[in-house]
């Protein structure tokens, strides 16, 4: 008796988990189709409604911190735009979403990746000399020298900065 009391159970678990994940799942189709609410508002309040938008598609699709800095406000607009000129219809969530797909695929996305991960680490020379490397893969030669690593790296190997993290020392740096 016990025991088809426990699978009972069971059974209605399994039942209740699987109606959460369909409708999870049609909330997040139903939810391609639409319009953010950004691409509606005028540009300061479509900078509130960003995050808000954001968060939608991230309740259906992993967002980290790396796609949210490559994809902000300014760069998910243009290309909104762009999609509107070239399609003659309305940007959707389900345009974004692919929009984010695409950017996981892309080298400068997971050269971003590795940056954040190396900022992470303590400061040493070997993180040091391979964030460089990525740094200069990454940027235009103008924009490396109004970086100026040389100094950089002395205020980053400064002996009172012995122990930190490359992130704390670095976003005290102007």
């Amino acid at each position: 008796m016990k025991l088809e009391s426990n699978y009972s159970w069971i059974l209605v678990i399994i039942t209740v988990v699987v109606t959460m994940t369909a409708n999870a799942q049609q909330n997040c189709d139903s939810l391609k189709m639409a319009v953010p609410t950004f691409c509606r508002l005028l540009d300061d309040d479509a900078r509130v409604e960003f995050p808000k938008d954001y968060a939608k598609i991230a309740s259906c699709m992993e967002i980290d911190s790396v796609t949210e800095i490559l994809q902000g406000y300014d760069v998910v607009k243009m290309k909104a735009l762009q999609l509107q000129r070239e399609k003659g219809r309305p940007f959707t969530y389900g345009d974004w979403m692919d929009m984010v797909m695409e950017l996981k695929t892309e080298k400068e996305y997971r050269t971003a990746v590795e940056m954040m991960q190396l900022i992470q680490h303590r400061i040493n020379r070997a993180d040091w000399s391979q964030l460089v490397k990525l740094i200069k893969e990454s940027m235009l030669p103008n924009h490396l020298k109004t970086l100026e690593l040389d100094k950089v790296e002395k205020i980053l190997f400064d002996p009172k900065n012995k122990g930190k993290k490359f992130i704390e020392v670095m976003e005290h740096i102007k």
